[in-house]
């Protein structure tokens, strides 16, 4: 390995002598023609390092040659980058004093200049010797072959075919299984339900409680989910922390279980949650045993889950899992399967030739069934192209050697890592266990990590930028599942990665001769190791090490620092800072003494110090937050200096000098994400234009933001026409725009199209544009979101993209004849909001005959139109095409009257909100609804009637009904039905009543005698019930009786019960209540008997005042009755 190593090394440090040698610059006479010499036997160094490599059985002798060159290759290494540093420094002054001189001239000692030339003679002489003492022990030069960075010739380099999870083969019947007792009603004994996923490394444990965690079965039966890497640190507490920040995104630190439990039953206490436990080694009983009454101690409800992954059979049993799910080997059919949808997969080198496929299917037999072994060398085989390269792979030793040790995965493994395409691509790989086995980390860092190293250099002559080859090796690694997608953002982007645990130990252990990888201070010990180090992740209680003079990359962690130290400037080599984990928003002015920094990472940010500029290789100036400290923001003067930079979060136009729109301008290579703020300081278009965003074909999302103050439109009109994107662009955002027009590339519908990519809109507070732009003609949209555009009164036929189906049929003239016109193709959310002026929506114009023809959101899952007052009906022909629509929220429109009657027909809807609709008069009949979950109506004053076929709809789990008076009690019949509901909020509807109508067969259920066989049947409507919301009226004086029996309930909220004086005494027959929350009840003064509320683990009470006067801490009337429930909150 340390070979493979060393050529990496050497191959920079031929690059650099290469590049050095290039400069025009005047050196000592003799000392140019030592480093064209020093780069002519490096090179044959590397042809002997091949013949070392090829040793199969290395002696002592070749292993110490190795030591001493990578002595002597680090030294070289360190004394070039040196020399680099005096050169750019010098180039730099130079820039900043306008004199031309040259490198070597009476600005810099004789001295200095001699000193140079010796350490390179003496370098020279000491390659030399190295190269004598490699033909001493028998070492001979190999022929060099393309040592490229660059790996060309893989054709994988620019797509990304690995198998996603949602194709996963020989699974599905393990998948339903669990999916189905996770959301079944059965429980265990001990109330947590824990299943066992188990099997031997590589069958697929992790992938398929991903695949159940992201089920949509399951997403709709938890109210929380969390998952965890567990690994064989079973720390109970460690456990818990990690749980509170799956919850809230911020780990607590906390070092007492029952502190971390009291924040987790502030978020899943009553709540339905999942929580998977990944990898889990454990076989401590009693460690379990406490994590156990720690999770009970949550309070969550008892149809909670947890999923645990183990290779251990003893693990399970221990964990008391009472629904085990064996993982064994893929059959050979379904073996084959995966293997051939990743290895002829699209874009694959090979053609399927019988030959292939015989060889194929030989070395998927050595496999044997274990899917991390196919699909690693489903991925090597992807870019193998030739029968002699399959063969070359099934006849490898390493298949004998691995099985003698008993690992054939190891076997799948080791051969993908043995032919990844180039050197430098392994050394990333290596790099990747920064992250810790079970990690994750973001695949922007690692490009950026393996850029600091020196491993992404571009081959000569190649147009490619080092990202542009760290994607690739991304890809490659994706491929042959060394590495393995973790997350991906909205426009389909992997932006976060993880490695499976079986590819941890094996590159682990491949890394231990790595002379890139020392993760932090800990490890380190000695000078000597100081003096070599390159990584180094820090905590500044250490101090900072600037005798680390090879230092590429360092970390800081200490969220208490607020101040870099001034000795940062001594870190010449210096490529990757991360200061993010600090508090530090201010740089010392010897930061921009760092010429070689490429990587800079930020919380945030006050201001940049004096001469940033000088920072000409930074490429990335990462911060996390938008540059607002103290309300404030942070101008970034003369940033277009930093002529390599392509990540710039953002960008505040101002009219201090250097602080211009135009230093975009300068900034060719910006790439990712942009947001430009203050865009009221630019005065015209010709301004606009200097900023050249259309050229900036690398950017993936714009967000244009002008201020709120009243100005004058012409401006910002004249402004937006010259700010016109690439199409490159995915993602587009505008805020506050004043203009009355959107500019002409905004507005075509025809080609070219600046918008043809465009996955996601956001238009924002448009006071006074009255245009929207047409959108369903793009063919790859999205998200929409339009909020704010007060002046918009009417959506057209435009919005569509075309105005009637002819033209649509004009516009795609490769159309067949019967072929359906498709608007809005791929979109899947919908918002219009705060649109106080749209009176109509108007849908695709179309004669009945070409109904059919027409597809409008064919793929919408989320429709919201919300706080549109003077909207009076919702476009019509479009409803019928929503097939896979899953929530519909209509707020806000005070005008609607009536809803389509298709609404009804939606078959995969599952949320139906209608809220503050005051003149809606009905609901189309929803007994097609049978995908339904939640149905809310709220604030629809003339609502006459809950809507028809409901009763069939069982699958609804919460229903609201709040605000809406024309309902009568005898209405709320088909409630009565509603066996599975699990969430209820009910009240404020009919006219004043003097009684709670509770939904029952019996209209007036608190005037009549009820009898046992009554009692039985009345129970079971809400035998599920876990949360209740009670509303009620002025002239009610007690709760319906009937809440007593609902033998589930967790959670109870009282609300407006200004009649009750005193709560009944029955509260205490629900043993299920730990919840119970009083709100606005003016007159009440008496809580149950401290016996009723011995269940209650919280009690809330707000706008109470004679109760909570009552309930003081040991001087209330009431307070013996409350003092022993653990949480009290007392709010005005």
């Amino acid at each position: 390995m340390a070979d493979v190593l060393l050529n990496i090394v050497i191959e920079g440090v031929r690059s650099k002598l290469i590049s050095l040698v290039a400069e025009e610059i005047d050196i000592v006479w003799g000392v140019k023609e030592d480093l064209e010499s020093l780069a002519r036997d490096l090179e044959m160094i590397q042809a002997l390092l091949l013949d070392a490599e090829c040793k199969n059985n290395r002696s002592n002798a070749v292993d110490l040659w190795l030591g001493r060159l990578q002595d002597v290759s680090s030294e070289a290494e360190y004394l070039l980058d040196e020399f680099a540093y005096e050169v750019l420094r010098k180039k730099l002054k130079k820039r900043m004093q306008d004199q031309v001189r040259s490198f070597f001239s009476g600005s810099y000692p004789l001295a200095f200049r001699f000193k140079f030339a010796h350490k390179i003679k003496n370098m020279n002489l000491s390659i030399k010797k190295v190269y004598q003492e490699a033909e001493r022990i028998g070492l001979r030069p190999v022929e060099l072959v393309n040592m490229s960075n660059d790996p060309r010739s893989d054709r994988s380099s620019t797509i990304d075919p690995f198998v996603d999870d949602s194709s996963i083969v020989g699974r599905s019947e393990e998948l339903n299984k669990v999916v189905n007792l996770l959301t079944s009603s059965e429980k265990d004994g001990n109330n947590l339900s824990v299943i066992g996923v188990v099997g031997m490394a590589g069958l697929g444990k992790t992938t398929t409680a991903q695949l159940v965690y992201k089920n949509e079965k399951v997403l709709r039966h938890f109210d929380h989910k969390l998952w965890i890497h567990v690994s064989e640190d079973f720390n109970v507490e460690r456990l818990l922390n990690k749980m509170v920040e799956s919850l809230t995104g911020t780990n607590p630190n906390l070092t007492v279980a029952e502190a971390i439990v009291g924040k987790l039953s502030e978020v899943l206490k009553t709540k339905r949650f999942l929580l998977v436990l990944d990898d889990v080694w454990n076989e401590d009983a009693e460690k379990w045993d406490r994590m156990r009454k720690c999770l009970r101690g949550i309070g969550g409800s008892d149809e909670s889950r947890i999923i645990v992954t183990t290779r251990n059979e003893t693990v399970v049993s221990i964990m008391q899992a009472s629904f085990p799910c064996q993982l064994g080997t893929l059959s050979d059919g379904d073996s084959w399967e995966l293997f051939e949808k990743i290895a002829f997969g699209q874009g694959c080198a090979a053609i399927k030739t019988p030959e292939l496929i015989n060889i194929g299917r030989k070395i998927v037999a050595k496999c044997g069934g274990v899917p991390l072994a196919v699909k690693a060398i489903g991925g090597l085989l992807y870019s193998k192209k030739d029968e002699r390269e399959w063969s070359k792979i099934e006849h490898s030793e390493t298949w004998t050697a691995m099985e003698e040790a008993g690992s054939r995965v190891r076997s799948a493994i080791k051969l993908s890592y043995d032919h990844l395409p180039s050197l430098s691509l392994k050394q990333c790989l290596l790099c990747c266990i920064i992250m810790g086995n079970g990690g994750f980390i973001s695949v922007e860092i690692m490009i950026q990590l393996w850029m600091a190293q020196g491993l992404l250099n571009p081959s000569k002559g190649s147009h490619l930028e080092m990202e542009d080859v760290g994607s690739n090796y991304m890809s490659i690694l994706f491929r042959t599942s060394l590495l393995q997608v973790y997350e991906k953002d909205g426009f389909g982007r992997t932006i976060k990665f993880t490695i499976h645990d079986l590819v941890y130990d094996f590159v682990q252990e491949v890394a231990k001769e790595s002379i890139f990888l020392f993760p932090s201070a800990e490890l380190i010990t000695g000078r000597e190791s100081l003096l070599k180090l390159r990584t180094l992740i820090l905590n500044l209680a250490h101090g900072l090490p600037i005798v680390c003079k090879s230092l590429r990359v360092l970390f800081l962690v200490d969220e208490e620092v607020k101040e870099l130290p001034a000795t940062i400037g001594k870190l010449k080599l210096l490529r990757y800072l991360d200061i993010s984990r600090t508090s530090i928003t201010e740089l010392p002015n010897p930061i921009t003494q760092l010429y070689n920094l490429q990587t800079m990472r930020l919380s945030n940010l006050q201001q940049l110090p004096k001469n940033f500029g000088n920072l000409v290789n930074l490429r990335h100036l990462c911060i996390e937050k938008d540059g607002i400290i103290n309300g404030k923001p942070c101008l970034l003067p003369d940033i277009g200096q930093l002529s390599s930079l392509q990540t710039l979060p953002f960008f505040y136009v101002s009219q201090d000098k250097g602080c211009q729109i135009d230093q975009l301008g300068h900034l060719h290579n910006l790439r990712g994400d942009l947001k430009i703020f203050d865009l009221q300081n630019v005065s015209n278009q010709e301004e606009a234009i200097k900023a050249k965003i259309s050229t900036k074909i690398n950017l993936d999302s714009l967000e244009l933001h002008w201020d709120t103050r009243t100005r004058d439109e012409s401006t910002d009109e004249d402004v937006l026409k010259g700010l016109e994107p690439h199409p490159n662009l995915k993602g587009f955002t505008m805020e506050n725009f004043m203009g009355r027009s959107l500019p002409s590339w905004m507005l075509t519908t025809s080609h070219p199209l600046v918008f043809r990519n465009l996955v996601k809109i956001v238009l924002r507070n448009f006071n006074k544009c009255q245009q929207i732009p047409p959108l369903g003609h793009l063919p790859h949209l999205n998200i929409v979101n339009i909020i704010g555009m007060k002046s918009v009164n009417c959506i057209g036929t435009d919005f569509f993209g075309w105005k009637n189906v002819d033209d649509a049929s004009s516009s795609n003239p490769s159309r067949l004849a019967g072929d359906a016109v498709v608007s809005f193709p791929a979109l899947k959310e919908l918002i219009l909001e705060d649109m106080p002026d749209l009176k109509e929506w108007s849908g695709l114009m179309c004669h009945d005959s070409s109904h059919s023809l027409v597809k409008i959101f064919p793929s919408l899952e989320i429709l919201k139109v919300e706080l549109c007052p003077k909207l009076v009906s919702l476009p019509d022909g479009v409803w019928h095409n929503l097939r896979c629509i899953k929530e519909l929220c209509i707020s806000g429109c005070i005008s609607l009257s009536h809803l389509p009657k298709d609404v009804g027909g939606l078959a995969s809807l599952e949320i139906l909100r209608v809220m503050d609709c005051p003149n809606l008069v009905s609901i189309p009949d929803i007994h097609s609804l049978r995908s339904l979950v939640e149905l809310s109506l709220a604030g629809c004053n003339n609502l006459r009637s809950l809507p028809s076929g409901m009763e069939v709809c069982t699958s609804i789990r919460f229903f609201v009904l709040l605000g809406c008076p024309a309902i009568q009690p005898e209405d709320l019949h088909p409630l009565s039905r509603k066996i599975q509901l699990e969430g209820l909020v009910l009240g404020d509807f009919s006219h004043d009543l003097d009684y709670f109508p509770w939904p029952s067969y019996t209209i007036n259920p608190c005037r009549v005698t009820i009898t046992d066989n009554e009692n039985k049947e009345f129970q079971q409507p809400f035998a599920s019930l876990l949360s209740l919301i009670l509303s009620g009226w002025q002239a009610v004086t007690s709760l319906p009786e009937q809440i007593q029996h609902l033998s589930n309930l967790a959670f109870l909220t009282i609300h407006n019960f200004d009649g009750i004086v005193a709560l009944p005494e029955f509260l205490g027959s629900i043993h299920s209540l730990e919840g119970l929350d009083i709100e606005d009840c003016k007159n009440l003064l008496h809580l149950p008997s401290a016996e009723a509320m011995r269940h209650l683990r919280k009690l809330t009470i707000k706008e109470c005042p004679l109760l909570k006067d009552r309930c003081k801490e040991k001087i209330g009337q009431e307070w013996y009755k409350i003092a022993h429930i653990p949480e009290i909150q007392l709010l005005p």
